[in-house]
């Protein structure tokens, strides 16, 4: 395709995918065939179902969650996690930070548009160079403002049981959080910070989809939170190279660290896949286990990956680090007037949570290409200059 006018204008974009991929060899990130987390792999791995998730456990007429709901209600006093905030009791600080939050989720709560009408075939743009189509939807991705975009084939393994996504491929999309708001996990601000980045994730998947959609392809962004999740995208994302598995059960980048939120666009356009990444994840959360530490709601676990999951809203199959989803839910439930959600503390407090300029750069390198006690002392280190503390208010 001849888009010399298409590659003019963005030019800057196309300054930033080469950025990213000098920053990544930079620091020593390696490509690898497949994704890392393959050789954890000890059984069968069957499609999850999604009424095993903690959120949607909560369902009152979801036969898999009684336990769960009898537990949360013990808990939290709540018989659901949508219980209205009790704004009577909120401080006034509390107030403007709930209301900065409400206005935040909005977007990502209630927008649920569908995408634009497919063009017909006689006037679809055919792809004759995938290399291409994959630079270009990126590109664009990053001009509806995403901050990394990667592809790679849908697995349907992570898509939900009982549901069917015909596309061939899936556009992996990541924006960070903010972390100033971040920084104050868990409280409104916090909150503000997650509501804030999933409404622009939702903006994005689905000008992404109208414009593949527009040039005469499937495409479908997905939905990943609430009863109406389609999909699994951590284990997606690691199959595109975004990054890999951390202690916390969420993804690593080597820009983001866990500081990220992910959504996903399928679609039937042909594509180049990229391929998983590595750069020693699984070691360096061995030797740090702050996300552990520090996490109010005692669900990150410490020490080495388990082979069982703890509660039915894991996947068995792998030798992981398991969370405690019914844990976390609870506890930001149980104190609904400081915070809707724990806003990522152990996002926080992650060593890879850091700007990217030339202090924290070197300090990546040296925890990617150091010995286990150098990685042990990179993490020492953090929890020393940032003063991290562990008391918290909690119900």
């Amino acid at each position: 395709m001849d888009l010399k006018n298409i590659d003019k204008a963005l030019k800057p974009y196309e300054k930033t995918l080469r950025a990213q991929e000098k920053f990544r060899r930079t620091l020593g990130v390696r490509e690898v065939a497949r994704p890392t987390y393959e050789k954890y792999i000890i059984g069968d791995i069957e499609r999850f179902d999604r009424r095993r998730t903690a959120f949607v456990c909560l369902a009152p007429n979801n036969p898999l969650g009684k336990e769960f709901r009898e537990a949360f209600k013990r808990r939290t006093g709540h018989d659901t996690f949508a219980t209205a905030l009790p704004q009577s009791k909120l401080e006034i600080e509390d107030r403007v930070g709930a209301s900065l939050n409400a206005g935040a989720g909005r977007l990502c709560t209630d927008y649920h548009p569908e995408t634009f009408p497919v063009t017909p075939q006689e006037g679809r743009v055919e792809v004759d160079d995938k290399s291409q189509m994959s630079r270009l939807v990126k590109k664009a991705a990053l001009l509806y403002g995403a901050e990394m975009v990667r592809i790679t084939k849908l697995d349907q393994r992570w898509v939900y049981k009982d549901l069917e996504i015909p596309h061939k491929y899936a556009i992996i999309v990541a924006v960070s959080h903010k972390r100033h708001l971040n920084e104050t996990a868990p409280s409104f601000l916090s909150g503000l910070g997650v509501s804030d980045t999933y409404s622009r994730l939702k903006y994005i998947t689905t000008q992404l989809a109208d414009f593949i959609c527009s040039l005469g392809y499937g495409a479908q962004y997905r939905e990943t939170r609430g009863p109406q999740m389609e999909m699994n995208l951590v284990p997606m994302a690691l199959d595109a190279g975004i990054g890999e598995f951390a202690r916390n059960g969420r993804v690593l980048s080597p820009e983001f660290g866990i500081n990220m939120r992910l959504k996903a666009v399928t679609t039937d356009l042909p594509l180049a896949v990229d391929k998983p990444i590595s750069f020693g994840v699984h070691e360096f959360c061995m030797a740090c286990e702050s996300c552990a530490n520090y996490c109010p709601a005692n669900a990150i676990p410490t020490g080495p990956p388990t082979d069982t999951p703890p509660t039915m809203h894991s996947n068995p199959g792998f030798r992981k680090w398991y969370i405690y989803a019914d844990r976390c839910l609870m506890f930001w439930a149980a104190k609904k007037e400081k915070w809707l959600t724990c806003g990522g503390r152990c996002i926080a407090v992650c060593p890879w949570n850091k700007p990217m300029v030339f202090q924290h750069n070197l300090v990546r390198w040296i925890a990617i290409h150091s010995p286990q006690p150098v990685k042990k002392m990179l993490a020492w280190a953090d929890v020393v200059l940032y003063r991290r503390k562990k008391s918290i208010s909690s119900p």
